[in-house]
């Protein structure tokens, strides 16, 4: 089967389960509509003000990646009981998780989003400092980040089992880097775990953080290494450069080695491979500074 045929299966058996769990809680499904579908799927069940998050391929990359979704959900709830900006769990059903034809699922409430103003960076670094004060005090059961949701061994048994057209020496680097790359000593927090830009909604005129999936333990450099930009995360942040520095060539190795463990479903979609090779080059170039 070609990938963008796999691929649109997958999505409409995610959004058939979604939208058949929710009916059997009695809401009302007519039109369910795909708001975003990459390593997840997320599903507006419209009319109901739902918003169903399906993990799909991250499950093949992390398989433990299910089993956390409950924490998602509770830490949520904490931020929304300290008045943080976030997007709420569903009050029109139970948030979940669910399971249902092979799928887990969780519930959301639809925000609207404000297309035309997206987040940026530069909101996200503002924007970090409140939410990590948020989290502070969270006591719930969280993962830890870099054996749960960084999880190296199973990124790497993923690559192994993907058909990628990642060349020998790029395989190579990752393979030498994920030996010796770790998680800076020092400091801990409760962190977001992938607070960039595409995790920060503008509804309504407000900020809203959302996708806490990988929410976990671990320094607060590593929500700044999430951003992707330097430049606004010293704008706004005063890290430790050598942990910050950590963070981002794990953060590099972590988004290079999970878009070569889906080569073979996703490569053939724009900017995939021109992004599996700014990642690349970007272990290279930070391996060879340190």
């Amino acid at each position: 089967m070609a990938a963008a045929d796999e691929r649109q299966r997958v999505a409409a058996a995610g959004v058939a389960a979604a939208a058949a769990e929710a009916r059997s809680h009695g809401l009302r499904v007519d039109d369910p509509v795909v708001l975003h579908d990459l390593f997840s799927l997320r599903v507006h069940l419209r009319p109901a003000p739902v918003v169903a998050r399906v993990p799909t391929w991250a499950t093949r990359l992390v398989p433990s990646r299910v089993d956390r979704l409950g924490e998602e959900v509770a830490a949520t709830r904490h931020l929304v009981a300290r008045g943080a900006p976030v997007v709420p769990p569903s009050g029109e059903l139970p948030p979940g998780p669910h399971e249902r034809d092979g799928f887990a699922m969780t519930f959301w409430t639809y925000a609207p989003p404000d297309l035309d103003h997206p987040a940026t960076a530069d909101d996200c670094a503002a924007m970090l400092p409140d939410l990590h004060a948020a989290l502070a005090d969270y006591a719930g059961p969280v993962a830890d980040l870099a054996r749960d949701v960084i999880d190296l061994p199973s990124l790497l048994a993923a690559v192994d089992k993907t058909h990628h057209r990642l060349a020998p020496d790029d395989l190579a680097l990752l393979r030498r880097a994920a030996e010796h790359a770790q998680l800076p000593p020092g400091p801990t927090t409760v962190l977001h775990g992938d607070a960039h830009a595409g995790n920060l909604l503008r509804s309504g005129g407000e900020l809203l953080w959302i996708d806490l999936e990988d929410v976990s333990i671990g320094p607060p450099e590593w929500d700044m290494a999430t951003m992707h930009d330097e430049a606004a995360v010293r704008a706004h942040l005063d890290p430790d450069p050598e942990r910050l520095a950590a963070c981002m060539l794990l953060r590099d190795l972590q988004v290079a080695l999970c878009l070569t463990g889906l080569d073979d479903i996703f490569g053939d979609t724009d900017n995939w491979a021109d992004a599996l090779r700014w990642f690349v080059d970007g272990i290279r170039r930070r391996t060879a500074e340190r």
